[in-house]
């Protein structure tokens, strides 16, 4: 089979390089055919791989690139794995990453350094792309690195602001935690199996130490896919720009754990331990996520909550070995997940920055392209029929009833309600914030007065240099066509993206695309859940989330209204269980705190001021020599006459002590005992 995959590689490579060395001298036109040209070629190439792949018997392609090292019988290449897991990795992360750039050029139209975005944009589906087509863990773990590498840069990318600098440093720290377990994890790898490319190691039985390898996996999993307790990293990532957001919520980034977790099922597979972890973990999160996401008032920080509790699900399929469920609901995830953060960019843009819900509301009569793809979106996220949230999300569901049935375990069960239960908050929080936004009456311009200053304040507004603030509803438009239009496609994938997979809910089992494409290990071993189960699991759960629908239309349909509770429930819900707070009490403060006593009692007293003691002292001895030094001939002459006589008496001294001790020893009859008494 042709593998294509190095021209995916190396196309948005080529872009970074460009933009970062002569953007900032290139017209704006010139960056955006670069950077929509590098990402844009990325993903034709990817769909005619896709193609060739279809029409081709063999499905996998290893291609060797080079010779990385060797060692004895040790050697690794760098080589590029194409295989149907890859190839939809590389048609999500391509596709909707072009539709991000695309949009982008709207939305950072008038940034000074718009060609610095782009650079950072095609370095991060270069990142990504590395990560995903790596056919061995050590070239993984360098795509891992960059793309935490990319999240930091654009996270940041308003470095003007510290809060962008905290929420960048944040992202990179919490994600070297991760980096550093899946190091260890690539150490047991060779340490077990002798060697790092996929095709040796995934076929070998790790005895004893199955279990910690997959394990150490999934925190670096758990790290860059931001499931408890390394979560925290994700939320402040909204410091920057709305279509980062989407790029690392949708395509890259937090995708790269569900993929790992996949890429190495068949570690996981043979430890039950490390797989009940995976659900459980991804189960807690997504409730512990959606319960946040009920009060937050961003709307950016809403669905960045939405997005934490989403990965959950993707790694609850996965704990109960549906791993081809898990690649499916990321499928979908990336497609309304995208179209949700590009559509509260469009009402961010259109209100000068404003991402307050208190200060929204009556929008649905001004941004009419914006309110219904983003109600789409809100639908198809909900688990609505037909959407494709329903497809993936009920295929998870009833797949852990499947386990829950099969097994007879209770955990299981209490798993399956807890996703339940999750999808119903789900529905709530997100129309909540639909309501929020588009429902009842604009409440921005009710803090401010029509006046030249409003005038002023729309005008800048309109020509992007404003970052919050209250705008005149009468000037509020939709936008553009170059941010509207990739709205639109997403929204339609949305709308038919879950008729890839699964649809024997219907009594059509054998119609599952994604599932016959994919690798038959990834679906092999997962539980088949009955007709009855299916419709039992989707039943419910449909139920549940048409009840928080209609909770968020009897609370909000109205328009929003903000009321702080005392509550104490509320308010520990509403500060996010105060786990920054938290951290920040028992392991930020206690660290700074010991390296600035270090800094201060080690550093500058022991090894600065030791520093500083000794060049004390040589300091002062050479002040006392140089005295010497003075340049007059009467002086040193002076010294070398003290000096001949110091010679002269130390002989003369040495010398009458020979003559006493030898003059002892003649007067004594033993010749010792008045050697003594002369000595004496």
């Amino acid at each position: 089979m042709t593998n294509l995959s190095l021209w995916v590689l190396v196309l948005p490579l080529l872009g970074f390089i460009i933009l970062g060395l002569a953007g900032r001298f290139m017209p704006r036109t010139a960056i955006l055919t670069v950077a929509w040209g590098a990402c844009g070629l990325a993903f034709l190439v990817s769909v005619i791989n896709f193609f060739i792949m279809l029409r081709s018997t063999q499905h996998t392609s290893d291609q060797i690139v080079y010779h990385w090292a060797s060692a004895g019988s040790f050697s690794l290449d760098f080589g590029t794995l194409l295989d149907p897991l890859s190839m939809t990795m590389l048609l999500v992360v391509t596709g909707v990453g072009l539709l991000i750039h695309i949009y982008s050029a709207g939305y950072m139209a008038d940034d000074p350094s718009f060609w610095r975005f782009f650079a950072y944009l095609n370095f991060f589906i270069f990142a990504m792309v590395t990560l995903v087509i790596a056919d061995n863990f050590l070239f993984l773990l360098v795509g891992w690195g960059l793309v935490g590498l990319a999240s930091y840069l654009l996270i940041g990318f308003w470095y003007q602001r510290r809060s962008a600098i905290a929420a960048a440093q944040k992202a990179f720290v919490i994600n070297v935690i991760g980096d550093f377990g899946l190091m260890l994890a690539i150490f047991l790898i060779f340490l077990g199996a002798g060697r790092l490319d996929y095709a040796g190691v995934l076929g070998h039985t790790f005895s004893g130490t199955s279990t910690a390898i997959a394990l150490l996996l999934f925190v670096a999993c758990a790290a860059k896919s931001a499931q408890l307790p390394l979560y925290m990293w994700l939320p402040d990532a909204m410091e920057g720009p709305t279509p980062v957001s989407a790029l690392i919520h949708a395509a890259t980034m937090v995708t790269a754990g569900v993929y790992l977790v996949a890429r190495a099922y068949p570690i996981f597979d043979q430890s039950h331990l490390a797989l009940g972890v995976v659900a459980g973990i991804g189960g807690a999160t997504a409730l512990y996520a959606a319960t946040i996401a009920l009060f937050q008032l961003d709307i950016k920080r809403v669905l960045a909550y939405s997005t934490i509790s989403q990965l959950g699900y993707m790694f609850m399929a996965e704990g109960v070995q549906n791993y081809a469920g898990g690649i499916f609901h990321l499928i979908t995830h990336a497609f309304f997940k995208a179209l949700l953060f590009l559509g509260a960019g469009a009402v961010i843009h259109a209100l000068a920055g404003e991402q307050d819900m208190r200060k929204m509301g009556g929008l649905w009569g001004r941004l009419r392209v914006t309110g219904l793809t983003f109600l789409i979106a809100a639908l198809a996220i909900s688990g609505i029929f037909p959407l494709a949230g329903f497809w993936s999300k009920d295929d998870i569901l009833a797949s852990v009833l499947a386990e829950a049935t099969s097994s007879g375990i209770v955990w299981y069960y209490v798993l399956w309600i807890v996703g339940v239960g999750t999808a119903g908050l789900t529905a709530f929080y997100m129309f909540r914030l639909f309501f929020g936004i588009f429902a009842g009456d604009y409440r921005g311009a009710a803090v401010a007065a029509v006046s030249e200053d409003d005038v002023e304040e729309e005008e800048a507004a309109a020509s992007g240099h404003h970052h919050g603030g209250v705008v005149r509803y009468n000037s509020i438009h939709d936008v553009q066509p170059v941010m509207s239009i990739p709205l639109i496609i997403l929204a339609v994938l949305s709308v038919i993206g879950g008729f890839i997979g699964s649809m024997a809910l219907f009594g059509a089992p054998g119609w599952s695309p994604l599932v016959h494409f994919l690798p038959s290990g990834l679906s092999a071993h997962a539980p088949d859940p009955t007709l009855t189960l299916g419709w039992i699991s989707t039943g419910v759960s449909l139920l549940v989330a048409v009840l928080g629908i209609a909770a968020a239309w009897r609370l909000y349909g109205k328009g929003f209204a903000f009321k702080e509770h005392t509550n104490p429930l509320y308010q520990l819900v509403f500060h996010k269980y105060y786990v920054d707070e938290a951290l920040n009490a028992v392991l930020i403060k206690p660290v700074l705190a010991l390296g600035r006593g270090l800094s201060h009692y080690v550093e500058g007293d022991v090894l600065d001021g030791g520093s500083r003691g000794v060049s004390r002292v040589f300091r002062g001895t050479s002040a006392v020599v140089r005295r010497v030094q003075t340049g007059y001939m009467r002086n040193y002459a002076l010294g070398i006459l003290l000096g001949v006589v110091v010679i002269i008496v130390y002989y003369a001294v040495r010398g009458s002590s020979y003559v006493l001790s030898f003059c002892g020893h003649l007067l004594s009859p033993s010749g010792r005992t008045g050697a003594a008494l002369f000595s004496t």
